[in-house]
């Protein structure tokens, strides 16, 4: 019989420094005064005379902002990177499930992007924060979160791991310019989960059921080019938000409908819905999408924009923080990622420990 699994804590680190719209006001007036015109506009924006599909009409109300809803993130400083966000995160995940880090059996490391070019940081993040397991690099963009779970359910499943640590970090402000308007609706910050095979007496959130499915049609939409300093996050234009627009319905049910049926629930036993937001509509869109009560879905966008892939386990660190999943409730989780895949997964809820913040 498969061991289910069990998530048992949440830790993030999030950098010290918080960037809001009045620093670009005040430290880029000129961008912000042809924000008609800037990237940010040309890839969030509706072409005139089109038919609005759902995520066209729950992102209409923010077309007049030029910050698209953002309202704060949060920004690497000298001396932060990807793996010192990555340590405090897993440090913190470390310390509020009460473990070690010779507890742990298997790692899985995700960034966007790491310090180093080719080489993941998986081992250079085990040295730093004392594990002694193997530890792998993989990447599937924003939604790696939900891969991790896919990934760590086959590594106990299959007998190489009873504990195992995910980690996924963004840090996508050092490599997008802050006069471009595309870098103001991103964020940095780091999240760790720890799950393990689900034994007698366990109290986390048990994982009831996952699906991921593809998200190749949005190849090109956002690219990294290297430059002298390291790389440069772009986008390509308006045809990129168009893809991803034409899509993220199709991708959202169909990773939420697989995932309540391995679960064997339906959507209207879910107590909450908490999903990766990477823009600030995307919680409007979800709950149009799927005709459910806007209330059931948590959105931290005003918090931290899009961090990236440590935006899932941010915001799951968030509504236990504030109280909004409760022991027993079936909570589903849903991110989705351009160039990679999107998923979903239902948990019924436990006493999952939370730990860092800021």
């Amino acid at each position: 019989m498969t061991p289910s699994l069990s998530l048992r804590a949440v830790g993030v680190h999030l950098p010290a420094a918080t960037r809001t719209n009045q620093w670009y006001q005040q430290h880029h007036p000129d961008a912000v005064a042809r924000q008609h015109h800037a990237s940010l506009a040309r890839l969030w924006s509706v072409d005139d005379g089109a038919s609005l599909n759902a995520w066209d009409r729950a992102m209409v109300p923010h077309l007049g902002d030029p910050f698209r809803g953002a309202v704060e993130r949060r920004v690497i400083g000298p001396g932060e990177g990807s793996l010192s966000l990555a340590a405090g995160a897993c440090r913190a995940a470390l310390a509020a499930a009460g473990l070690a880090p010779t507890d742990v059996d298997y790692a899985l490391v995700a960034a966007l992007r790491p310090d180093t070019f080719v080489v993941g940081e998986a081992a250079q993040l085990a040295q730093r924060v004392g594990l002694v397991c193997p530890a792998v690099f993989y990447e599937s963009a924003c939604n790696a979160p939900i891969v991790g779970l896919q990934l760590a359910r086959g590594l106990v499943a299959g007998g190489i791991a009873r504990r195992v640590l995910i980690v996924c970090t963004s840090t996508y402000t050092r490599d997008t310019d802050p006069a471009d308007s595309f870098s103001w609706f991103l964020g940095d910050g780091s999240g760790a989960m720890i799950v393990e095979a689900r034994g007698p007496g366990a109290t986390g959130a048990e994982l009831l059921g996952l699906h991921t499915v593809p998200t190749q049609e949005t190849c090109g939409v956002f690219q990294y080019r290297p430059h002298a300093e390291g790389a440069q996050m772009t986008n390509i234009d308006r045809q990129g938000g168009r893809k991803i627009r034409d899509h993220a319905e199709r991708w959202l049910r169909s990773t939420v409908e697989a995932a309540l049926d391995a679960a064997g629930v339906n959507l209207d036993d879910v107590a909450a819905l908490v999903v990766n937001t990477p823009v600030a509509w995307y919680a409007d869109f979800v709950a149009g999408a799927l005709r459910i009560d806007r209330e059931r879905v948590f959105d931290t966008h005003h918090r931290y924009a899009n961090a990236g892939p440590a935006l899932l386990p941010l915001n799951l660190h968030a509504a236990v923080s504030a109280g909004r999943l409760r022991p027993g409730d079936r909570v589903l989780v849903h991110s989705i990622g351009s160039e990679s895949t999107a998923g979903a997964a239902v948990f019924r809820w436990g006493d999952v420990a939370v730990g860092g913040g800021g």
